[in-house]
C-alpha cells in the first residue's frame, strides 16, 4: 500500500476550487486501487493533512494522469500557500481497537 499526504497551508477556497476539488475526488474515487483517504485539520493552527491510500504505485501513477488532477497541480498557488506531498510506502500496519476507523479507510 502507498500513502500519499497533502500537508496543505490553505488560502482562499472559491467556487472554482471546490467544483475542481469534487471533481478530483471522483476521479480518484474511479480510479482502480483507490483505497480511501482521511483528513486532519491541526488545532493549532490552519494547516490540514490529507492523506490518500492506494493499492500500488501504478493506481496512484493512474490517478496522476487525470486532467483535474494536473490542472489542480498547475494552479495551487490560487488557493493554497504553502503545500507539501509525500509519498510513503506501507511496509507494516498493525493495531487493534479503531474499528470502522481503521486505515485505510474502505
Amino acid at each position: 500500500m502507498y500513502l500519499v499526504t497533502f500537508r496543505l497551508d490553505p488560502g482562499e477556497y472559491d467556487a472554482e476550487f471546490h467544483e475542481l476539488n469534487d471533481a478530483i475526488q471522483v476521479a480518484a474515487e474511479d480510479t482502480e486501487g483507490y483505497l480511501g483517504k482521511r483528513t486532519w485539520h491541526a488545532s493549532e493552527s490552519e494547516e490540514v493533512l490529507v492523506v490518500y491510500y492506494w493499492e500500488s504505485l501504478d493506481a496512484l501513477e493512474s490517478f496522476g494522469a487525470d486532467s483535474d488532477h494536473k490542472e489542480a497541480k498547475q494552479r495551487w498557488t490560487e488557493w493554497y500557500d504553502a503545500y507539501e506531498v509525500t509519498v510513503t510506502e506501507v511496509v507494516e500496519a498493525y493495531g487493534s481497537g479503531f474499528g470502522d476507523d481503521a486505515d485505510p479507510p474502505l
